[in-house]
């Protein structure tokens, strides 16, 4: 008697293991909102019994999920969504600076300082009450989350030219030593902060913001944008700031009514 048999398919060198698939699809559904903060991800016997898969490819995907900081797990209580790190405007940023002397938050660092004298754009221009073309100081860094890394924001301060003759730190690409670049100006001119005027709205991504963000030239997400135009007593804009925030990221604030 002939026994026929069909060889065993094997997965293809070049194609992710469905560990990953899965992973990047529940890393997906958390970045979109599907799953918020505090939701419980599906029981790995419930998830892999749904999927008919083994219940040690579940965990691995659990597992690269909780090593990228979007979830935590615990005996007892699953695998939860991790609370991320919201943007934080500008006034926020310079409040905690002039408080602490930082303006990190817990958890939070930033890096790819950069800064030098560029031509003036008009939404620039317009805010620092210029000429679109002028040179203008600007100032960039990302904000990131140090547990996952993930970019939270990516940072621009716009300032007037003048600024940088008169202090040559604010063109170190570096992060500045003594707080935020609104400090050692109102410092070193000796006028204070008068106004802030603030906007936020928000937008879909394009293919520029994708060195900024760190995401692929085609990805089509919602970003909250954060404006600030910083005015000092003597009516001079002295920054012009602009936040981009990461896909999925949400501004928040806590008010106390007491």
């Amino acid at each position: 008697m002939v026994h026929w048999w069909r060889p065993r398919r094997r997965r293809s060198a070049d194609m992710p293991p469905k560990w990953k698939d899965l992973a990047d699809a529940l890393a997906a559904q958390i970045k979109s909102g599907k799953y918020a903060p505090g939701d419980r991800l599906p029981k790995i016997e419930d998830l892999a019994r749904e999927k008919e898969w083994a219940k040690t490819t579940v965990h691995q995907a659990y597992k690269a999920l909780e090593a990228q900081g979007l979830v935590t797990s615990s005996r007892g209580h699953g695998t939860v969504v991790r609370e991320r790190l919201s943007l934080a405007t500008g006034a926020e940023r310079e409040e905690r600076s002039r408080l602490t002397g930082s303006s990190w938050r817990a958890g939070e660092r930033s890096d790819s300082h950069m800064a030098g004298i560029v031509a003036a754009p008009e939404d620039v221009a317009e805010a620092l009450g210029i000429t679109a073309g002028e040179p203008v100081l600007r100032r960039s860094r990302t904000y990131r989350d140090e547990h996952t890394n993930a970019v939270i924001s990516h940072s621009t301060s716009w300032i007037p030219a003048a600024f940088a003759d008169e202090l040559p730190e604010l063109l170190m690409g570096k992060r500045l030593p003594n707080g935020t670049s609104i400090d050692v100006i109102t410092r070193h001119t000796g006028r204070p902060v008068a106004r802030r005027i603030s906007a936020m709205w928000a937008r879909i991504t394009s293919p520029a913001d994708a060195g900024p963000l760190e995401i692929p030239e085609d990805t089509r997400e919602a970003v909250i944008v954060l404006t600030v135009r910083v005015i000092d007593s003597g009516g001079v804009v002295i920054e012009y700031g602009v936040d981009i925030g990461g896909p999925g990221r949400r501004w928040t604030k806590e008010e106390s009514t007491a």
